[in-house]
């Protein structure tokens, strides 16, 4: 539960409006950590000294809570002078929501953060699926890192890498930093891809995505696809690429495709490198699908369509021979 949740039941205890069951979830909060106890008793503090002057009734309480959030943006200004009187933060906090329960006047407040700041990197042998405070999931493909944060307005994350969101409906926007490249949605799913020379792709799977690169804001739709160039150039077009999202759902597709566009797409998932005899190898292809197959199996059923031969070398390195392919 958010910590307003638990200020709501204290507000009902200090009341006596509070049922056998919330209480029962006051008194687990309570006994958790030593700071809950001292959030409750410098609540209770106020309380005590303030509620003879004004009777303040729950719902009173939400109409203030709905208040502050007009409050935020003026005490992000003030923060600093805030930050003079601070002892402890999580405390504090709770406090000054408390002030508003017991006294009914909206005072400004620091930006409360929903979840802490917290930067998540993974190693390139592994992709990692996390799933955030406000349900929305975010798959992270190897070799890549996200900073995510949350506010009363506003959810970001900073993409560094590749990454497929789903992201959760709500009042909130989602944003997506990667590189120059701003994503600005509030509930759809879409993979955000950032090159090495800071090109940017994203491909929309479902729902808007309104993306904004230097002064140019572009909306998506389900099925297309931006990319950034050189020099500052832009695409918006439709997503052919059938194995766009092959990293995380690990199935292949190809109509006759070249052995070229194969290679890399089998290094990435597998995590192998191959090196070639010939390169009239590249030019052989390939119809067929592979839905989460095994390495072994995939091998297999190109060498027997291709007429080719893959050899498994020391570190994780296949050497491919054959005669080759006319192009």
């Amino acid at each position: 539960m958010p910590a307003t949740d638990y200020i709501i039941l204290i507000h009902r205890y200090l009341t006596g409006e509070i049922s056998t069951e919330d209480q029962k979830l006051l008194e687990a909060w309570l006994s958790a950590a030593p700071e809950n106890q001292q959030a409750y008793e410098e609540i209770k503090q106020i309380w005590e000294s303030t509620n003879d002057e004004k009777e303040i009734t729950e719902e009173h309480f939400k109409g203030e809570m709905e208040k502050l959030e007009s409050a935020v943006q003026e005490s992000v200004r003030k923060d600093n002078m805030i930050k003079t009187y601070q002892r402890n933060n999580r405390v504090r906090n709770m406090a000054l929501v408390a002030m508003v329960i017991v006294t009914g006047f909206c005072i400004a407040l620091p930006l409360l953060k929903i979840d802490p700041v917290n930067t998540v990197t993974f190693s390139n042998d592994q992709n990692k699926e996390l799933v955030l405070s406000d349900s929305s999931r975010i798959l992270l493909n190897k070799n890549s890192s996200i900073t995510y944060s949350s506010s009363a307005s506003l959810r970001q994350v900073k993409l560094i890498g590749e990454a497929m969101f789903d992201v959760k409906k709500e009042r909130r926007p989602f944003q997506v930093s990667a590189s120059n490249v701003i994503v600005d949605v509030v509930g759809t799913a879409f993979i955000v891809k950032v090159y090495s020379d800071s090109l940017v792709e994203i491909f929309v799977i479902s729902g808007l995505v309104e993306v904004k690169y230097q002064d140019k804001t572009i909306k998506l739709a389900r099925g297309e696809k931006f990319l950034t160039g050189k020099a500052g150039s832009l695409k918006k077009i439709m997503n052919g690429n059938p194995n766009f999202n092959s990293w995380y759902t690990r199935e292949l597709v190809f109509k006759n495709t070249e052995l070229e566009d194969i290679l890399p797409l089998l290094e990435e998932l597998y995590n192998i490198s191959f090196l070639m005899d010939e390169k009239r190898i590249l030019n052989c292809r390939f119809t067929g699908k592979f839905d989460n197959a095994k390495l072994e199996d995939v091998l297999k059923t190109l060498s027997y369509s291709m007429d080719i031969k893959f050899t498994s070398q020391i570190g994780n390195y296949y050497q491919v021979s054959g005669r080759g392919c006319v192009p």
